[in-house]
C-alpha cells in the first residue's frame, strides 16, 4: 500500500502519480485526507479521555488515603462517565480506522516514471529475440496437435471439473514435468534461487499482502470448511483462497518479519499449480490451453534493497528470458503502460512468445517490481545493519515461466511435416528415450 506519511506530506505529487493510472484514482487522495483528519482527531480525543481516566484513577487512591471519601466517590463517578464515553469513542475510532485501511488497500501503486501512460495500445516493445519459424508446410495449431498426439485430454478435463481444466496425458504430462524440472534446475543452479515448496491455498491476509484482495476476490477460487474456524482477519469470509500464482505464498513467506542484515537480493522460486476464475468470453483465446482455469507455473521472487530494486527488475527479466532462449523460442519484451499494469506493480515487463499457428505473440511471463507496495501491505521489513531503522524492501516477481502457453509455443514451433513434435535439445535429458512426441497407438484409452 502507499505510505500514509507521503500521502499527508505531499498529496499533490501522489495525485499526479495516481492520475497516470486514471483520474478516478487521484480522487482517492482527497478522500483519504478527509478520513485521515477525522481519524486523527478521534485518536486525539481518545488519548485525552484515557489521560483523564488515568489522572483521576491516581487521584482516587490519594483521596481515599487522605480520608476525603466524598471527593473520592465523585472522582469514581467521573471515571465511570469517562469510561462510558471511551467505549463509544473507541468503537467509532475502530470504524474510522477500518475505513481508512480499506481505502489504502483500494489504492493502486504509483508507477515508475519510465512507464508509458495509456491503455494496452501504448505498450512498447523494447526487445526482440529470435526469428519466428518459416514453415514449408501448413502448420497445425496446438489443439489439433494435442489431439493427434494424445498430449492433452480436454474432454476428460471437462468431465472431471468443467471447461478450462485440461488433463495432461501420456507424453504431454511427461513434457510438462520436464519443463518444470528444467526451469527449477536452471533458476536454482544457474541463477542462485532457493527453491520452496509452499501451500497451494492461503489465508485471506496473504492475498491482501500481494494485492489480490480485497479488490480482486471475485477472480479467485476460495474454500470454506465446516468445523474449521475462520482466520481472525476474515471471520465472515472464505477460510482459504486457492493461489492464482506462487507469488502469493513466496512473497508472504517473511510477512510480519524484520530481516536482520540480510544478504540482498533474497532469491526464491517455487513450482505450483495456479487457479484463476478467468470470467468472460475470449473467443479464440478460450480454445485449448490458451486460457484455462488451472495451470502450472514456476514463479521467481526477489526481495531487494530499495536502492537496487530497478536493477534487480532487469536481472529478473533476463532470467525469465533465459528459459525461452534455452528452448530456442522467439520472444519479445514489452514494457506495459499504466492502463495495462497489475494493481500493485510499479513497472512491468511482459514477455511474449511466438505461436506459429496463429502467427501471434502470446504473453508467457510478466516481470514486475512492486517497490515497497507489497512489503508495506504484509509488513515485511529489513534492517541493513545493527542499530539501523527498519525499512521496507522492494518485492519483485516474475513467471519463470507459465506452462500452458509455453507448451503451445513449443509444440507448434517444433512440429514436423509428419505431425510429430521434435524435443528441443535442452529438454532431452529430462525426457530420456523420447527425442520426439509421436502418436501413441497403444496404451490407455483416450476418450
Amino acid at each position: 500500500m502507499l505510505d500514509k506519511k507521503l500521502l499527508r506530506a505531499d498529496p499533490e505529487s501522489v495525485k499526479q502519480g495516481l492520475a497516470r493510472r486514471g483520474e478516478e484514482f487521484a480522487a482517492q487522495v482527497d478522500e483519504f485526507l478527509a478520513l485521515d483528519k477525522e481519524r486523527r482527531e478521534a485518536q486525539a480525543s481518545l488519548d485525552s479521555l484515557r489521560n483523564a481516566i488515568g489522572t483521576l484513577s491516581k487521584d482516587i487512591g490519594r483521596l481515599i488515603k487522605d480520608g476525603l471519601t466524598d471527593e473520592a466517590e465523585y472522582a469514581k463517578s467521573e471515571v465511570r462517565k469517562y469510561k462510558e464515553t471511551l467505549g463509544a469513542e473507541e468503537a467509532s475510532f475502530a470504524e474510522l480506522d477500518a475505513r481508512e485501511q480499506q481505502l489504502l488497500l483500494a489504492m493502486p501503486n504509483l508507477t515508475h516514471e519510465s512507464v508509458p501512460v495509456g491503455g494496452e495500445e501504448c505498450a512498447e516493445v523494447v526487445k526482440e529475440w529470435g526469428e519466428p519459424r518459416d514453415f514449408d508446410f501448413e502448420p497445425l495449431d496446438h489443439v489439433e496437435l494435442c489431439q493427434r498426439l494424445r498430449l492433452v485430454n480436454f474432454e476428460a478435463g471437462a468431465r472431471l471439473a468443467g471447461g478450462g481444466f485440461p488433463v495432461m496425458h501420456g507424453q504431454g504430462a511427461v513434457l510438462q514435468r520436464a519443463l518444470i524440472n528444467l526451469m527449477l534446475d536452471v533458476h536454482a543452479a544457474e541463477h542462485g534461487y532457493t527453491e520452496l515448496r509452499t501451500p497451494f491455498m492461503v489465508h485471506p491476509r496473504c492475498a491482501v499482502g500481494t494485492g489480490q484482495l480485497p479488490k480482486f476476490g471475485s477472480e479467485m477460487y476460495h474454500v470454506s470448511v465446516e468445523g474449521v474456524p475462520p482466520p481472525d482477519d476474515a471471520p465472515d469470509g472464505p477460510h482459504f483462497y486457492l493461489i492464482p500464482t506462487a507469488e502469493v505464498t513466496i512473497c508472504n513467506y517473511y510477512r510480519d518479519t524484520i530481516l536482520e542484515a540480510p544478504a540482498l537480493p533474497i532469491k526464491l522460486c517455487a513450482y505450483s499449480p495456479c487457479w484463476r476464475v478467468e470470467a468472460g468470453s475470449y473467443g479464440k483465446e478460450a480454445r485449448g490451453l490458451t486460457r484455462v482455469h488451472q495451470f502450472d507455473k514456476v514463479e521467481l521472487v526477489r526481495i531487494a534493497d530499495p536502492e537496487h530494486g530497478w536493477d534487480d527488475l532487469e536481472d529478473l527479466t533476463r532470467e525469465a528470458e533465459h528459459i525461452l532462449e534455452l528452448l530456442e523460442l522467439p520472444y519479445r519484451r514489452k514494457v506495459l503502460p499504466t492502463g495495462d499494469m497489475t494493481f500493485g506493480s510499479a513497472k512491468t515487463y511482459d514477455l511474449e512468445v511466438h505461436c506459429p499457428a496463429e502467427d501471434a505473440w502470446r504473453e508467457i511471463s510478466s516481470a514486475s517490481n512492486t517497490a515497497e507496495y507489497q512489503a508495506r501491505r504484509m509488513n515485511l521489513r529489513i534492517r541493513r545493519s545493527k542499530g539501523d531503522k527498519p525499512v521496507f524492501p522492494h518485492l519483485l516477481n516474475a513467471s519463470g515461466t507459465a506452462l500452458p502457453r509455453l507448451v503451445i509455443a513449443l509444440i507448434e514451433t517444433y512440429q514436423t511435416p509428419a505431425g510429430t513434435v521434435t524435443i528441443p535439445q535442452v529438454l532431452r535429458p529430462y525426457m530420456p528415450r523420447l527425442p520426439e512426441l509421436t502418436p501413441q497407438e497403444n496404451g490407455v484409452p483416450f476418450v
